[in-house]
């Protein structure tokens, strides 16, 4: 179930006080309503009603989707020096093997996560793709420092039998969202890359990002 904690904020504008529903859990089976508020932020923002003015609020929460079988411990900031290494899960979750786990940094990219998730994609192949996507087949991406992101898959057609995958980065030179598109025999030659490739290999819940992805390409 989702947990709800209430906290009193102070409003940084007119410095009065309010509450804040702070989920510190969120089951998206049940309270489907939550998965909304996080796509518009608004899980995030407090709204004072003194005031009116809106304030982020950069708590983490842990995000729980039964029929996707994932759960997400997600934190908007990764701390300086993180090791990636896995994180212990508490014996008491008893989920079945058939989970994924992972640790998401970022709102961005917890939004993106859940996504890929829904869609039953290998994250780690989406990773693995998007790296290779940014770095070695549109490198200008990786140059300019944006960051590629998993956007949507449509069901195939006659062009492309097994359907089509998107990704968009936010150009900001031209101050305008980039859609790339691939076929999606790219994301399945990515998949059987990672099978194979035992540095792909995740064990626990761990975070799976463009990082982790570089850290683990560098292994011998």
């Amino acid at each position: 179930m989702s947990q709800l904690r209430k906290e009193t904020i102070e409003c940084p504008h007119c410095h009065k006080e309010g509450e804040f529903d702070l989920w510190t859990s969120v089951n998206v089976d049940l309270d489907p309503e939550l998965r909304e508020k996080i796509f518009s932020d608004d899980l995030f923002l407090y709204h004072c009603p003194h005031c009116g003015e809106v304030t982020g609020i950069p708590a983490g929460t842990l995000y729980h989707d039964m029929e996707h079988k994932f759960m997400l411990f997600f934190e908007f900031f990764k701390p300086d020096g993180y090791d990636y290494m896995p994180m212990e899960l508490p014996d008491t979750l008893g989920m079945d093997k058939n989970y994924t786990f992972r640790t998401v940094f970022d709102l961005q990219r917890f939004k993106e996560k859940i996504v890929i998730l829904e869609h039953g994609l290998d994250d780690v192949a989406i990773e693995h793709q998007k790296y290779m996507i940014s770095h070695i087949i549109m490198p200008e991406i990786a140059e300019k420092g944006y960051e590629l992101f998993f956007a949507k898959q449509e069901e195939p057609d006659e062009e492309f039998p097994l359907g089509k995958i998107f990704f968009f980065y936010n150009d900001e030179e031209k101050q305008q969202t980039m859609e790339v598109r691939f076929a999606m025999d790219n994301y399945y030659e990515h998949k059987l890359a990672c099978e194979l490739d035992p540095r792909m290999t995740i064990k626990g819940c761990m975070c799976v990002d463009e990082e982790w992805l570089a850290k683990q390409l560098k292994e011998e």
